[in-house]
């Protein structure tokens, strides 16, 4: 079974996908939930992670079942051949959107680097631990940061 990935329409990546189940194929599309701001209340969504992309995962192309999904255009393609994906690849993007982190156990003095977001690469060291925030203090821009657990990507 290998993974493949087609484009989708505009803002279809969610019916790509229940068109694909459906039909009893394995389907994936990267998603988070997101808390969006109306004029009269907050709201969690399903918003997709990369957008205009569906995976699915077949034991070798068939285009007609492709071509029979009205929300998916075509498949991705590298000169001119059907893009094959990892399973180890996909694995890697369920675990990464999944809040994964390779250490939960953070103690203070603990040294650390940010693996995602506005300050990815940087260095810093724990400052305090608590149920739901870790504070890190990065020193070269001289910052201390409250990082959310549920979102956390830290190295240790």
């Amino acid at each position: 079974m290998c993974w493949y990935a087609a484009y989708t329409k505009p803002r279809s990546e969610f019916k790509a996908l229940d068109f694909f189940t459906k039909h009893q194929v394995n389907a994936y599309v990267p998603e988070y939930m997101e808390l969006r701001q109306w004029s009269d209340r907050l709201k969690k969504t399903r918003t997709t992670a990369i957008s205009g992309y569906v995976f699915f995962e077949l034991e070798s192309l068939d285009y007609e079942m492709l071509n029979s999904n009205p929300f998916t255009r075509n498949i991705v393609k590298s000169l001119g051949a059907p893009i094959i994906i990892r399973n180890e690849e996909i694995i890697l993007l369920k675990d990464a959107l999944r809040g994964y982190t390779l250490k939960n156990d953070f103690q203070f003095g603990d040294s650390v680097k940010i693996e995602n977001g506005p300050f990815k690469n940087k260095l810093g060291k724990i400052g305090d631990v608590s149920e739901s925030y870790i504070t890190v203090v990065l020193k070269s821009i001289k910052v201390k940061l409250a990082l959310s657990k549920s979102k956390l990507s830290l190295a240790g």
